[in-house]
């Protein structure tokens, strides 16, 4: 029995050492829109699979200047239409394209600041006429939020009567520390990069009939040098069970899964 129970034993290392002979580091460049959603997914991954996933995360220009830098990875996570490009560019493998998840934008004010209501067009631009000073990334940038934020706003006919009160500040940790001080009233960011409890509070959304929503996609990079494992990865985020983690970030799981 003894020798029996021996035996065992070294076939269940024996099994353990050739899955971790096997397991494979996954390396994703990514947008920080999505981050918080897609590390969780990681570490979910890596107790399922042995593989573990290696962030590189940054604004959607960064990540595209990594990418034009020559920067090796196995996937990338952007928006739609930044992924459109790097598919013309044959920077990613267009059939490992999965679409995965959609934010919309938010309003931020300070912790403990009343709360504007938000529930209608005519609510949302009264509170923001109402405001003292609004703030929002480079509209200049393309696939972020500055960019939506201006767009929302011209589209709300508000963009020339808050002109005098609007700061463009790009850096995004920047400019929520300002509404944190209490140095500007409100901004806009898209719902999932509102850090609440960071002396921030998330007022509420962008109303749909004014709201302008980013859609994002995983995709195998075509340089990439662990493509199962990554395409393993990209396939679990877009899983059913995934659903929570994406929510949980303030991200609606696209329809597809």
């Amino acid at each position: 029995m003894r020798a029996f129970g021996l035996t065992i034993t070294i076939v269940a290392v024996l099994v353990s050492l050739a899955g971790m002979a096997h397991a494979a580091e996954v390396r994703v460049l990514s947008v920080g829109a999505v981050q918080n959603a897609v590390k969780s997914l990681a570490a979910d991954f890596a107790k399922e699979s042995g593989h573990q996933v290696i962030f590189t995360t940054g604004s959607p220009a960064i990540v595209m200047q990594k990418i034009k830098d020559g920067e090796t990875h196995d996937a990338v996570i952007v928006s739609e239409p930044a992924m459109d490009q790097l598919d013309k560019d044959g920077i990613v493998n267009p059939e490992s394209r999965v679409r995965l998840a959609v934010t919309g934008l938010g309003v931020a004010v300070r912790e403990g600041a009343p709360v504007p209501n938000l529930s209608t067009p005519d609510a949302f631009k009264e509170a923001l006429l109402d405001a003292k000073s609004i703030v929002y990334g480079d509209p200049t940038l393309p696939n972020q939020s500055g960019e939506k934020a201006e767009k929302i706003l011209a589209k709300a006919g508000l963009l020339d009567a808050l002109k005098p009160k609007l700061k463009i500040v790009p850096g995004q940790a920047v400019s929520q520390e300002m509404i944190a001080k209490g140095e500007v009233e409100m901004g806009l960011y898209n719902l999932s990069e509102i850090p609440e409890g960071k002396g921030l509070q998330l007022a509420g959304a962008v109303p749909p009939q004014l709201q302008i929503n980013t859609a994002y996609e995983g995709a195998l990079m075509s340089d990439g040098s662990v493509p199962e494992a990554a395409r393993a990865f990209i396939r679990f985020m877009a899983e059913p069970d995934a659903r929570g983690r994406w929510v949980a970030a303030k991200l609606e799981p696209l329809a597809d899964h």
